[in-house]
């Protein structure tokens, strides 16, 4: 199951004088403090509902009362996939695709995109398209239920800069490499063409969650 030890970030983070990004990280802590005084005056009205309002800054403590069995497991990965960005949007677009697939599929989906993420996140342009090619041959092995996302990983994540421009640098990247290689014998091709498809997807659900809301505005 995916875990997230968000106290220890923030110890990490408050200990660290050689970060350098220290805009993004008060950023992330004040959002994290906001957060938990939102769940401190929310925490009576949280339901067993599989919603991305209930589900946003729920704890874990919460989760194991509210939720049982497999809905419990679904609710653990929902709440990482609302921590995935600061932009509600984006977070909501991939929460929405967690959402609607099986459990197992589920996971699968939301471990991939971390991993994208890390890869981004981690890379320069010059060795950028090399990393991703590494995590897309490391798709082509199962991954169960029961797996966990590295603990240093999801926080080292959880912590960088959140960016949406991540989103067009792998649809754009994995277009070009299915483009590259759909005429040869190179057997990920179909796993870039499928990347680039579910990288737009996300865009597409961000944009129409976007609209939905600029929408709202221009009746006022």
């Amino acid at each position: 199951m995916i875990t997230s030890n968000i106290n220890s970030t923030i110890a990490s983070l408050q200990s660290s004088d050689n970060n350098k990004s220290g805009t993004t990280i008060e950023s992330f802590l004040s959002n994290l403090k906001i957060n938990n005084k939102n769940n401190e005056d929310t925490k009576s009205i949280k339901t067993d509902a599989l919603t991305f309002e209930n589900i946003k800054g729920i704890t874990l403590e919460e989760i194991d009362t509210l939720f049982k069995d497999e809905d419990k497991a679904m609710a653990k990965n929902l709440r990482i996939a609302t921590l995935f960005s600061n932009d509600d949007y984006l977070s909501k677009a991939l929460f929405n695709t967690v959402l609607g697939q099986p459990f197992n599929l589920g996971f699968s989906y939301l471990s991939d995109r971390y991993e994208d993420k890390n890869v981004f996140l981690n890379s320069s342009t010059s060795t950028f398209s090399d990393l991703f090619h590494s995590s897309v041959i490391s798709r082509n092995t199962d991954k169960n239920s029961t797996d966990v996302i590295s603990q240093d990983k999801l926080d080292e994540i959880l912590t960088k800069v959140n960016s949406f421009n991540f989103l067009s640098v792998l649809t754009s990247t994995s277009k070009d490499k299915y483009d590259k290689y759909k005429d040869e014998d190179n057997e990920y091709s179909f796993l870039y063409s499928d990347i680039n498809l579910q990288y737009e997807q996300l865009k597409y659900k961000y944009e129409e969650l976007d609209n939905i809301n600029k929408n709202i505005i221009k009746q006022f």
